[in-house]
């Protein structure tokens, strides 16, 4: 089903096709951006998504998801004058067979990338590789401005997994020492979902090992607030252990007020 590939393996390939659905869908070839029609674009997603599960789409299936509005032979035709447009942008974006079609695994996707990086991440693995240091896969929405049926939940499953990676990234680098940037990632977590309590406990964590106490108070108190003027709420037992021991008694009256 697939090409020889190159010995050094694609991610030794620097002109291998690039394809970014964070933030936004964009395709490069050669490192130079490639404009798609929307329909192709679509398709291109889609097969990106799919690889995460499986390793190849048939085609009557492909077709009938993204063209669900018409009669089966137009979403065909469809489906065939996309799958040209995205070749001709580029050979090898795609395998294609008379039943299937896939992408290549040749082709960089910033959404596999991602999920390895946060696989790893949230792995027993004790070492942690410069790389996975980097958030830029693990932050942004998956496709926004895009309405497709097919994207919601896929949407909502990247996003819950850039949430617990960036959490447990900002934990390894706390454990080693690293608290500036692991404040920064606590930060990422922070900015995306604001009510997320685990965000602000790694952020509180990372305070507390430093030996910022009044910040990890404060932080707190930030999150309380939000919480209660949002939803209602109250933060965590859970959270409030984390900083009523380091709390003088006065102090800890008020965050058990919080």
């Amino acid at each position: 089903m697939s090409r020889t590939k190159n010995a050094a393996g694609p991610e030794a390939m620097p002109d291998r096709p690039r394809i970014s659905l964070l933030g936004g869908f964009s395709l490069q070839v050669a490192d130079r951006p490639v404009a798609l029609p929307v329909q192709a674009s679509r398709v291109l997603a889609y097969l990106c998504l799919d690889r995460l599960s499986r390793p190849a789409c048939a085609r009557r299936q492909l077709a009938e998801r993204l063209w669900s509005d018409v009669i089966a032979e137009r979403a065909r035709a469809s489906l065939r004058t996309a799958l040209w447009r995205i070749r001709r942008a580029d050979p090898h974006i795609l395998l294609v067979g008379r039943e299937w079609v896939r992408l290549d695994d040749v082709v960089d996707v910033d959404v596999h990338r991602g999920r390895a990086q946060a696989t790893r991440l949230l792995s027993d693995d004790p070492d942690l590789r410069p790389a996975d240091a980097q958030v830029t896969t693990l932050v942004g929405d998956l496709l926004p401005g895009w309405d497709e049926d097919w994207l919601l939940l896929e949407r909502e499953r990247i996003r819950q997994l850039q949430m617990h990676a960036l959490e447990a990234l900002a934990g390894r680098l706390c454990r080693t020492g690293c608290y500036l940037q692991a404040i920064d990632v606590a930060y990422a977590v922070i900015e995306a979902e604001p009510l997320r309590e685990s965000g602000h406990s790694a952020l509180i964590d990372v305070y507390l090992a430093e030996g910022n106490v009044a910040q990890a108070y404060q932080q707190f108190d930030r999150y309380a607030t939000v919480l209660r003027d949002e939803l209602g709420l109250r933060p965590s037992p859970a959270l409030l252990a984390r900083v009523s021991p380091s709390a003088p008694d006065a102090r800890r009256a008020q965050l058990h007020r919080a």
